[in-house]
């Protein structure tokens, strides 16, 4: 997995030092951001700030649950989602903190898989 150099040798203001850095970076973007391979946060293919969380939803479609997380701070959304009845995970009726997230479900008993960032 290609990571971009944080510096160039030489001074930055250089336009071929501009033109190599911004070479790296698109290297290291260009099919290289992963959520990971797995569905483990410490996934070491992971390089993109996200949490992954898998789980069951309640007996009840539609009902709050909670899912605990690491990010460090309140994620903006789901980026990915996946269930074995075809059941939406949504947001909850509780707000969104810097370690937990609740959501819903629009199906009773759901295995899912849920991607946060």
């Amino acid at each position: 997995m290609s990571r971009a150099q944080p510096t160039c040798l030489g001074p930055e203001d250089l336009p071929r030092n501009q033109a190599r850095w911004t070479e790296r970076i698109a290297k290291a973007v260009n099919g290289g951001i992963s959520f990971g391979d797995t569905m483990s946060n410490k996934d070491g293919d992971i390089n993109i700030n996200c949490w992954k969380a898998q789980g069951t939803t309640p007996g009840a479609a539609n009902t709050n649950f909670t899912i605990n997380h690491s990010l460090g701070r309140v994620p903006l959304t789901i980026v990915g989602q996946d269930t074995n009845n075809g059941g939406l995970l949504y947001r909850g009726s509780v707000a969104w903190t810097k370690t937990t997230v609740t959501l819903r479900c629009t199906t009773a008993t759901a295995t899912y898989n849920v991607i946060l960032a």
